[in-house]
């Protein structure tokens, strides 16, 4: 067994054995217990030899660290002190990288994807969330957002991650949704950490980063006319849909998810009746329509087999919305430019209609807030608490006039 100075260019002129010989192994002079097994096939290996700890006895021991020239000298060699330094404080370095392929593997079995689905599966599914809710944390852990991450070990995901993730939403203008979507990461790395998958939350002292206040935007008299002349120009499906956002003062997702089979547009008294399981709070609402709602609703043209009012694919209800609204917030712009005026329209959001809608039938026609409320189905105020309990008046007439005085008042100031 020669012993020898191993460099790159003695590995190179190493002749190789004979086959009698078979192999010859080269000890190297630099760092004792490593060395080079050269076959007379041609294949020359890289190898350590140490003395491990085994059940209480120092036992000489051999293992193969690379192979030349997959693997460089000065990577063999520190591969090979690696294995010496594991040796020396009693462990086998066989099993070491035993656990490290381990490791490895269990990292790509654990990947960022694989684990989030298994939490929608047995965490967001058997909670039995709200839909939008669910929705919520499919968009987050599977969305564009963490897209990234998909294939990483869901180890690797560090805080540093977490805060690249949180700026780029930002970045992009979605200053809320950063703050929801590390809401919903929070939640999720919590249910790592509580199932031992992770021992600390990546998201751990990682604060909201913009501070989430209660919109109180509120469309002007003026604004409520640009808008719906926008829709005007809109057409299609979306306009009836989006002005009965503000006809009803119902939310978006309800309205848009409105199916033939809840509306009575016949009769004297024509009624929406929301299921309960399609509203926010789980409680059913009649929603009384004017003769301005029977009238956008009617100028639908309904799907063959499709039970949704508002549909583009016969299959399911509309969505898309904020292409929609990008379209109306250039035609209002333009219609802006056209009459001579420089200053664009503040921010506003489809759940601005349903607060516009709420506040003027107050302050502008007089409404009566607890009838408000009701045409809401918002369980506050004197319906709140016990009081709630005992009081179930759906107060069906004092919401027809509301919303029929409101139809009224909309139209005039879209005349």
């Amino acid at each position: 067994m020669p012993k020898m100075k191993l460099t790159d260019a003695a590995v190179q002129r190493i002749k190789l054995p004979s086959p009698e010989q078979r192999q010859v192994d080269y000890w190297d002079a630099l760092t004792p217990g490593f060395g080079l097994r050269v076959s007379f096939g041609g294949t020359k290996t890289w190898m350590v030899q140490a003395r491990v700890l085994k059940v209480g006895k120092w036992t000489q021991t051999r293992r193969v660290v690379g192979r030349y020239p997959d693997m460089s000298l000065a990577d063999a060699r520190a591969a090979a002190r690696d294995a010496l330094a594991l040796a020396a404080a009693g462990e086998d370095p066989k099993n070491a990288a035993k656990v490290e392929r381990e490791k490895l593997e269990e990292d790509s079995r654990n990947s960022f994807a694989a684990i989030a689905a298994d939490f929608l599966a047995k965490y967001v599914q058997r909670k039995g969330l709200a839909a939008k809710t669910a929705e919520a944390y499919v968009g987050t852990l599977q969305g564009k957002w963490t897209r990234a991450w998909a294939e990483r070990p869901i180890t690797s995901i560090s805080r540093r991650d977490v805060h690249a993730l949180i700026d780029d939403i930002i970045a992009q203008g979605f200053p809320i949704q950063a703050n929801r979507s590390l809401a919903y990461l929070k939640r999720f790395f919590g249910w790592c950490v509580e199932r031992g998958i992770l021992d600390n939350a990546p998201t751990d002292h990682v604060k909201p980063p913009s501070e989430s206040t209660r919109r109180e935007r509120v469309l002007s008299v003026g604004e409520i006319s640009e808008v719906w002349a926008a829709l005007d120009k809109e057409g299609g499906v979306f306009a009836p849909m989006v002005k009965l956002l503000l006809l009803t003062a119902q939310r978006r997702d309800e309205v848009a998810g409105m199916r033939w089979s809840e509306i009575t547009l016949e009769g004297e008294d024509p009624v929406w009746s929301l299921p309960a399981e399609r509203t926010k709070n789980g409680l059913p609402n009649l929603i009384p329509l004017s003769p301005q709602a029977v009238k956008l609703l009617k100028s639908v043209n309904p799907v063959d087999l499709c039970p949704f009012v508002f549909t583009t694919t016969g299959k399911t209800y509309v969505t898309g919305y904020s292409k929609v609204k990008a379209r109306l917030d250039t035609a209002i712009a333009e219609k802006r430019e056209e009459a001579g005026r420089a200053d664009p329209m503040e921010g506003w959001t489809f759940h601005d209609l349903r607060r516009t809608a709420a506040t003027r039938m107050i302050e502008d026609l007089g409404v009566q807030p607890h009838i408000v409320e009701a045409v809401l189905n918002h369980i506050s105020g004197h319906k709140a608490g016990v009081a709630g309990i005992y009081n179930r008046a759906t107060y069906l007439p004092e919401k027809r006039r509301a919303l029929e005085a409101w139809s009224e008042y909309v139209m005039s100031l879209a005349r």
